[in-house]
């Protein structure tokens, strides 16, 4: 192989990435299509390029030319925004079979893409958002030829594969809220500022409750969730602003708890106050 210049692309299996959100959305919502896989926040990691593989479905039985067209719209609209992403390069294949839907093309694609651009030495780091064992060999034949290669999994990817790889990344709701989206333009959840005060009284607060060992309010205004603690009845408050603007305040609640495991979730609409 050539020597390689310090450059890594990142190589996303649209497949992988759409069923971690749903399983996410279902075991926190108990709605698996309550969001979609939000990809901008995904292309900041320093990535020279990106590389999304995923299909479209295939055209059913007795399926006209026009309503075939209709139906995978969405999807064409859905791929054209990633690919007008800065460094972000498209590929699709198709999704075949009627029962045990396959995606056809698209994971032999992406093996040659990587396997190109190692041995092309274009980069000299690769990471692969991926769970399926299929890939295991060619992360093995990757780090066999000095290719660092960090993989970006969901918590049920397959064991085999995590151990193949130089590094790994978990893909989870807590680490990656930001890749969410209801609209398809922002993310669903956001972390946003935070600051202190005497007393939450200057937000027009009034009801304070004690969970644990603190005190709380807050405030759910405008698709924001505001949250003010304090350790005891001497100490000064604080804030933290979550970000959830096309969810319910309950949903919201659940989302915020994942991320600040202050428990807060339970008990937060009897004492949050929403304008």
């Amino acid at each position: 192989m050539t020597s390689r210049e310090e450059r890594e692309y990142l190589f996303i299996d649209g497949s992988c990435l759409r069923a971690s959100v749903r399983k996410i959305c279902l075991d926190l919502f108990g709605d698996a299509s309550a969001y979609q896989p939000h990809v901008p926040p995904m292309t900041g990691g320093g990535y020279a390029k990106i590389f999304y593989y995923d299909a479209v479905p295939g055209k059913a039985h007795n399926e006209t030319q026009a309503a075939y067209e209709a139906r995978v719209q969405p999807d064409h609209d859905r791929f054209a925004k990633i690919q007008a992403l800065d460094r972000v390069h498209v590929a699709l294949g198709q999704i075949v079979g009627v029962v045990d839907k396959r995606q056809k093309g698209v994971d032999v694609r992406l093996a040659v893409d990587m396997m190109t651009n190692a041995f092309r030495g274009n980069i000299s780091k690769a990471t692969l958002f991926a769970g399926d064992s299929d890939f295991v060999p060619l992360i093995k034949s990757l780090v066999s030829e000095g290719l660092h290669v960090t993989l970006w999994h969901p918590p049920q990817a397959n064991a085999e594969l995590k151990g193949a790889a130089d590094s790994t990344r978990l893909f989870d709701f807590k680490a990656n809220h930001n890749c969410l989206t209801a609209n398809g333009q922002q993310s669903a959840f956001q972390l946003g500022g935070s600051g202190g005060s005497l007393h939450p009284g200057g937000d027009g607060l009034i009801n304070i409750v004690t969970l644990g060992d603190h005190e709380y309010a807050g405030s759910w205004k405008g698709g924001t969730l505001r949250v003010w603690r304090r350790s005891d009845p001497g100490a000064g408050w604080s804030y933290v602003d979550f970000s959830a603007p096309d969810a319910s305040l309950a949903r919201a609640l659940t989302a915020f708890d994942l991320i600040y495991p202050w428990g807060i979730a339970a008990a937060g609409e009897g004492w949050i106050v929403a304008n």
